[in-house]
């Protein structure tokens, strides 16, 4: 994959998110479930023979290939795969029954799906994450408005029984381009608030070692650092926008998942202080076939870089991303990809267009906040 850089292409604009109606932003100071009133979250009307329902886990097969044929329009860079439409549907605290939603045709294909979760960690905000799409041989009937209006009320039902002092959001993601996906959630009061960049690395050209700091050790990644890695993933996201602590449950999905590959997966260990060893900086792979087409060549995708914060300015992340570059060519893929804060404040797209990643596509967080 290519991507032409002879003219750098336009910031897109960022606006925050609507507030709900007679709600400041700033109004912090009052518990969540004192801010939003519970609604009623019925589901849509049935029209034409369409019912719609909740979704189960007998739907999975159906749900991937319509999410497959929802891609191809409005995000054909993020392919759910089947493991990780399994994920989605078994993510801890997520209640199928009440939390998800299928619009079904009378001969039983789904043509609309949805959801909206509460995120079971709530450190500095409460989120709710809404995901899902339409068919695209079903556009303009109005599911797209029914289903997206169902997630807000939903959410809103999520934020009416949290009794946090946060701020609370809805939360969806837009891939840049997808003009109808965007203006579904803008009528239901979501604006973009942050921008992703999608990059990509073509493994056939030359990677440029990075010495290791000699006060670490580095590793390939095996189940006996799962914990080591996961707290260590907490300390360094814990200043990256929107993020919030991974559980030991959520954590052991990803780093259990078919996708996940322990072997393209690297971690620098060092004693601390106590003299205990601890991980210190880390790098995480996964590889999904299904994406392998519109990326454009067998990829791998890079999930996380992270170094905790008292071993910045050591050269780890760069260390670590050039090793497992060169693991990633040497097994034979052709390029590797990777989702970055367009703003992050470690310097990240910085560290990754010296790696000579390049870019591939955007994606913004679209909020409703509360």
């Amino acid at each position: 994959m290519s991507t032409d850089q002879t003219e750098p292409r336009p910031e897109p604009t960022v606006a925050r998110g609507e507030a709900a109606e007679g709600v400041r932003l700033d109004a912090v100071d009052r518990p969540v479930s004192a801010r939003v009133p519970r609604p009623d979250a019925r589901l849509p009307r049935d029209r034409d023979g369409l019912r719609w329902r909740p979704a189960t886990l007998v739907d999975l097969g159906a749900l991937h290939a319509l999410d497959g044929r929802v891609a191809a329009i409005d995000h054909p860079l993020h392919v759910t795969s089947l493991a990780s439409m399994r994920q989605l549907l078994e993510t801890p605290g997520i209640d199928l029954e009440r939390d998800s939603l299928v619009a079904e045709e009378p001969d039983g294909q789904l043509v609309a799906w949805g959801v909206s979760a509460l995120w079971p960690v709530r450190e500095s905000v409460v989120r709710v994450s809404v995901d899902g799409g339409v068919d695209p041989s079903r556009r303009g009937l109005g599911l797209g408005r029914d289903l997206v209006e169902w997630q807000r009320l939903r959410g809103e039902q999520h934020l009416a029984a949290a009794d946090d002092v946060l701020p609370a959001v809805l939360a969806g993601g837009v891939d840049e381009g997808a003009e109808a996906h965007a203006h579904l959630l803008q009528r239901q009061g979501f604006g973009p608030a942050r921008w992703w960049s999608t990059l990509s690395r073509d493994l056939a050209e030359p990677v440029e070692p990075v010495a290791l700091d000699p006060a670490v050790r580095l590793e390939s990644y095996t189940p006996e650092r799962e914990e080591a890695t996961r707290l260590a993933r907490n300390e360094a996201f814990v200043d990256h926008w929107g993020s919030q602590a991974s559980t030991p449950e959520v954590w052991s999905m990803l780093v259990g998942a078919a996708t996940f590959r322990p072997d393209l997966s690297f971690v620098a260990v060092a004693e601390g202080d106590d003299g205990e060893e601890a991980v210190v900086a880390f790098v995480l792979t996964t590889v999904e076939p299904e994406q392998w087409a519109a990326h454009g060549g067998r990829s791998t995708h890079v999930d996380y870089v992270g170094v905790r914060r008292a071993w910045r300015g050591r050269h780890l992340a760069q260390s670590l991303v050039a090793t497992a570059l060169s693991r990633h060519a040497e097994a034979g893929f052709d390029l590797c990809v990777l989702d970055v804060d367009s703003t992050s404040p470690t310097g990240a797209v910085g560290l990754y267009e010296r790696a000579g990643f390049a870019l591939a596509g955007r994606r913004a967080a679209y909020l409703r906040e509360y």
